[in-house]
């Protein structure tokens, strides 16, 4: 069965959209070449500047995204040099294969070292091949306008723009563009049983896995393509998905046999590994995810998670109010692009679910936007068609009004406002480094451990001593991070060698979005847990069902030893913590965000 879409009317050729889309892709995308590098790009920066760390790492230079191997005694070293916090989960894994994204990041380390520009451009030219690729598929399986439209709306969807602007994920992008070659292919084949057309789906398919694991969210498209419009009976769609899932059952045996994967975190949820606490996480990141394809609401914002509950009622809004337009504009459609829409809108929902294992973030929507461009692309081409004065025509033209602001005249402003932030970002973190400078003596930090006392955010606290690393900088022989909690606290010193941190007004240490990345809520610590960094003990002195509200840290030598270089972060700035007397008064600890 040719699911091909039938002629339509004469109009725009599809050269026209094709190109159009090209340009606003570019024109978008340049906004990129101003945002910098961000925090977890030192990383690799670092690795592959050849720069010796204070501990064995995961990384290296062809597998760059093997942040925590999952392995105890390496998780342990790294916590007690301070590359993770005092209270990361031993068996923490953050573990991703994407060789390919590797290496294009050497290459571009050996061309151009640390011009961020440079490295911007690149990306942009593979988002480039995305957009293009894209509207081929669309072509493909879509009516000549339809298809345009949902290419352009692919090209300047807003959320694209927190992927393309953050070098790390390039390999995001990447893998969803082989995947989409691989689809095109999959349905030549599939309907016109050329085999050739297989063999180039495999190869992209496998391309794409390389890239990253971005492909397996993308797979559920192939399944809904075989569901919706695969050719033949329910026995021959079976036999069309062998080949694929063939490649995706090696796939998998590999990716564990290797050991990649994620576990004991709450940034990063295996599905099959933790499903209980993969589903109950979900709840809260669809609808997120949902008002954020629908609304252009940016899920980002459930970092704060007061803000889940307003999220959820968006996404309930957004989804509501985009099945009404597609159900507006259903009685037009033909039998083959209902066949479309249909498989578009269930891979884009079902890849949703898959794509937000991470934490819910405008970067996990770029999959989901692929169904979604072409469900908005169906609802403003036929509502315009249909606009008429009749109630039903109406609502939709009003509604379909409504989605083009939100996503195509809002979409410069997004991308903008993106880059921005991630420009402001690269400078924070310029200016966190020009702060240790300010409060350390590089000469005499070989032989101290520096010990701070509160990190301003959980971004600091994770990626300060990473930056310093990765510029080269001398390394101390720790780098403690005591608290990275908002909550207001309190430092006492509690004996010539030991002093808590305790919180005044209530809540909890160890319950936000940053401190759960190294140690996930399901592995709680409990009041009377210990951790030894071999040099400084922590104890849980107080907590609660619901977290610590007072630790206590032993040192191995006074806290006036020269040995100990205690710092604080106070009105924006670095600035030595000098312990009171033992007995003495109490001290209040900043927690203003540095800028």
């Amino acid at each position: 069965m040719d699911t091909s879409p039938s002629p339509t009317a004469p109009g725009w050729p599809f050269k026209r959209y094709f190109w159009i889309s090209i340009v606003f892709a570019l024109a978008l995308g340049a906004t990129a070449l101003r945002s910098g590098f961000m925090p977890d790009d030192f990383i690799w920066l670092g690795v592959w500047d050849n720069i010796p760390p204070p501990a064995p790492l995961g990384n290296t230079h062809l597998d760059v995204y093997r942040t925590a191997t999952g392995i105890p005694e390496h998780t342990l070293r790294l916590a007690e040099v301070g590359v993770f916090p005092w209270w990361v989960e031993p068996t923490v894994r953050v573990s991703f294969f994407r060789p390919l994204g590797s290496l294009l990041y050497g290459l571009d380390h050996l061309l151009y070292n640390r011009v961020s520009e440079a490295y911007q451009l690149h990306s942009l030219l593979w988002y480039v091949g995305l957009v293009a690729l894209a509207g081929v598929l669309f072509k493909r399986v879509l009516p000549t306008a339809v298809a345009g439209v949902a290419m352009v709306l692919f090209a300047i969807w807003g959320s694209h723009a927190a992927v393309l602007g953050w070098l790390s994920y390039r390999s995001v992008v990447m893998s969803l563009m082989f995947g989409v070659l691989g689809l095109y292919f999959h349905i030549q084949w599939r309907e016109q049983g050329r085999k050739n057309a297989l063999v180039g789906a495999l190869v992209s398919f496998t391309l794409a896995l390389l890239c990253g694991e971005t492909m397996v969210i993308l797979s559920p498209y192939v399944l809904a393509y075989e569901a919706f419009s695969g050719p033949g009976q329910a026995k021959d769609k079976l036999k069309g998905l062998i080949p694929f899932g063939v490649l995706m059952a090696i796939y998998f045996a590999a990716y564990r046999a290797m050991g990649y994967g994620a576990g004991g975190s709450d940034m990063y949820l295996d599905a099959l590994g933790t499903p209980v606490a993969w589903f109950q996480a979900m709840l809260g990141r669809v609808p997120a995810a949902i008002a954020g394809l629908t609304l252009n609401a940016p899920p980002d914002f459930i970092f704060d998670q007061s803000l889940v509950p307003l999220f959820t009622i968006l996404g309930a809004v957004g989804l509501t109010l985009f099945a009404l337009l597609v159900w507006g504009v259903w009685p037009r459609l033909e039998a083959a692009e209902r066949r479309t829409v249909g498989w578009m809108l269930t891979g884009a929902f079902v890849s949703t679910w898959l794509s937000n294992s991470a934490f819910a973030g405008s970067r996990t929507l770029i999959v989901p936007s692929l169904g979604t461009a072409v469900g908005l692309a169906v609802v403003l081409r036929h509502a315009w068609k249909g606009r008429a004065k009749a109630f039903r025509a109406g609502a939709v033209l009003a509604g379909a009004a409504v989605m083009a602001i939100i996503h195509v005249v809002g979409a410069p402003y997004i991308w903008w406002q993106t880059m921005d932030q991630y420009s402001q970002a690269d400078a924070l973190m310029g200016r966190v480094q020009a702060r240790y400078e300010e409060a350390f003596e590089e000469e005499k930090l070989p032989n101290q451990r520096v010990v701070v006392l509160n990190a301003p955010n959980g971004i600091v606290g994770i990626y300060g001593s990473v930056r310093w690393w990765s510029s080269g900088q001398p390394l101390p022989k720790a780098w403690w991070v005591l608290s990275y909690s908002l909550y207001e606290q309190k430092v006492t010193r509690t004996g010539p060698n030991s002093l808590e941190l305790s919180l005044t007004h209530g809540g909890h240490f160890l319950d936000s979005v940053e401190e759960r990345i190294h140690r996930a809520a399901r592995h709680p610590v409990r009041q009377g847990d210990e951790f030894d960094m071999k040099g400084m003990k922590v104890k849980i002195e107080e907590a609660d069902a619901q977290g610590p509200t007072r630790i206590s840290y032993t040192f191995d030598v006074p806290l006036e030893d020269p040995s100990l270089k205690l710092v604080q972060w106070q009105n924006k700035k670095v600035v030595p913590w000098v312990p009171p007397a033992v007995g003495g008064p109490s001290s209040a600890l900043n927690v203003r965000v540095v800028q």
